[in-house]
């Protein structure tokens, strides 16, 4: 079942575009499509990983041992850490897709293409550390086979590469899909690397960590290249 999460990236990213379509016809481009976008994508499908983004961050600002970063992770208060990470992960969401949007199916391809490598990347952080108990999501996740979470990926992302393609091409439609995969690595690494080392495990926060920072890698990539 767990190979099957990339395949949620499709209803977010179709959130994601109605809120862009919105704003476009509101606002045309600019911040305020932007935070049309993320609006209606996080309302309906990221608050969750957001969270676990936030979490992590306080996690990674505590001084201590294990326990007390786990404590951290815990404590339903917003910390120091966890306010700064949301606000520069939230800024940059909607600076980049403010570069982005009013360019024609690129961002198009962005918007379809940054949920579906979220969800990948944390499949992949599923699978470089162990789930933190025998069950949730994360067991559920590492028991994918790798194969199979690749073939959902690329199902997910399908419509995106369509989208490149007319941006960019037959060299746009066959890069999209690679691209993506390696967002959602950058991703997914250091989420997992931290988590295994701290806590010998990867937990719920650590997946919504993992699926924000693949969506952004994917957003900054696109901001580059419109600007």
């Amino acid at each position: 079942v767990g190979w099957m999460l990339p395949l949620v990236g499709i209803p977010a990213s179709i959130a994601a575009m109605a809120g862009a379509a919105v704003g476009l016809a509101l606002f045309g481009p600019g911040v305020l499509s932007a935070i049309s976008a993320v609006t209606v994508q996080y309302l309906a499908f990221n608050l969750f990983h957001f969270d676990g983004l936030a979490d992590t961050a306080d996690a990674l600002g505590v001084t201590g041992d294990a326990e007390r970063r786990r404590e951290a992770l815990k404590d339903p208060r917003l910390g120091s850490f966890g306010v700064f990470a949301a606000v520069l992960t939230l800024s940059a969401r909607i600076a980049a897709l403010a570069t982005v949007l009013g360019t024609g199916a690129l961002a198009w391809a962005c918007l379809a293409l940054a949920p579906a490598a979220g969800r990948l990347s944390a499949l992949i952080a599923a699978w470089l550390a162990p789930p933190s108990d025998g069950s949730g999501l994360g067991s559920i996740l590492s028991g994918a086979k790798p194969a199979a979470g690749v073939a959902g990926f690329v199902s997910a992302a399908s419509p995106a590469a369509l989208l490149a393609g007319l941006a960019y091409g037959a060299l746009g439609a066959a890069l999209a899909i690679p691209l993506g995969a390696a967002a959602a690595l950058l991703g997914a690494l250091p989420v997992a690397l931290w988590y295994r080392k701290t806590f010998g495990a990867v937990s719920g926060d650590a997946l919504g960590a993992a699926v924000e920072l693949g969506e952004l890698a994917v957003l900054l990539f696109a901001a580059a290249v419109a600007a």
